[in-house]
């Protein structure tokens, strides 16, 4: 039995929909639940889907390779693009201009973010910075620009801070980690398979652990004692990037504020003239 779907998922929707009596009955639930939800599926990790239907991670998996993918990653992105192809003329035929369509995605995001961000694991966030003997950081891709801006924020605040965007250094640094120090994992899904384990190794080493994600149930959240959450869906591929950006450093500046807002006043303004007065020379 097939299913019959929209136009608007048409290329890896019917591509499921034309393997679907090959599939096993367990298969063919999967399969039913992806064409039936897939702008869902697209914010699911492979965990979520398998307890969603009652089923192995495993089997999730091999659905994926039944019908020709890789993984489930690779079916996520796939759903991701027909739905970005589908939401292309929204911003070609709207009358609203693209930079004003850009900044009311932006500022919706925040509103979003602000309604899930949990002010009282941002409060145990800031006591376990100021109390750590060091701060370790670790992002990829696209996460790795927005850890070293949160390294160089912490540092302008005297904090002993370092960030590593090379999976090799994250996991040594998080071997080298005791319950003194603190490492924070940045992953805009929650799924970045080797941000997750440099957190396991870190939690393993006895380090307390923070992750800044868009996925309040991934995999990161297993290992993170403190989990700042933030909103960073999308709908098309262009708004889905955008949002990403705008709720993980809308995050960070406000985990960076309440840090600053933290220290007492007088430590607060040494701290900051003493960044200001290093960088004097590298200005005109």
């Amino acid at each position: 039995m097939s299913i019959t779907v929209g136009n608007e998922m048409e290329t890896m929707i019917s591509s499921i929909n034309s393997k679907y009596s090959f599939l096993s009955p367990t298969e063919q639930k999967i399969a039913e639940f992806v064409m039936q939800n897939p702008e869902k599926v697209i914010y699911l990790s492979v965990t979520q889907v398998a307890d969603e239907l009652e089923v192995a991670q495993s089997t999730v998996t091999r659905f994926c390779r039944s019908i020709g993918l890789r993984g489930y990653q690779e079916l996520k992105i796939k759903l991701a693009r027909d739905m970005d192809n589908k939401n292309k003329p929204e911003f070609e035929e709207g009358k609203m201009l693209l930079s004003q369509k850009l900044a009311q995605i932006a500022i919706s995001n925040i509103q979003d973010s602000l309604r899930v961000i949990d002010l009282e694991e941002m409060q145990k966030a800031i006591t376990k910075l100021l109390a750590a003997r060091k701060i370790v950081i670790f992002g990829l891709g696209e996460s790795g620009p927005i850890a070293n801006l949160l390294k160089f924020k912490l540092i302008g605040l005297g904090l002993a801070v370092d960030a590593h965007t090379d999976v090799h250094l994250q996991l040594i640094s998080a071997a080298h980690l005791n319950n003194q120090d603190v490492a924070i994992g940045i992953s805009q899904m929650g799924s970045t398979m080797d941000v997750v384990n440099a957190m396991k190794k870190a939690r393993e080493s006895g380090a307390h652990t923070i992750c800044i994600t868009g996925q309040g149930r991934s995999p990161i959240i297993e290992f993170s004692d403190i989990r700042l959450v933030c909103m960073g869906k999308g709908i098309s591929e262009l708004e889905k990037d955008l949002r990403s950006k705008v709720a993980l450093l809308f995050l960070v500046e406000l985990l960076v504020i309440s840090v600053t807002l933290q220290l007492s006043g007088q430590e607060s303004q040494a701290e900051h003239s003493k960044t200001t007065e290093s960088i004097l020379e590298k200005l005109y």
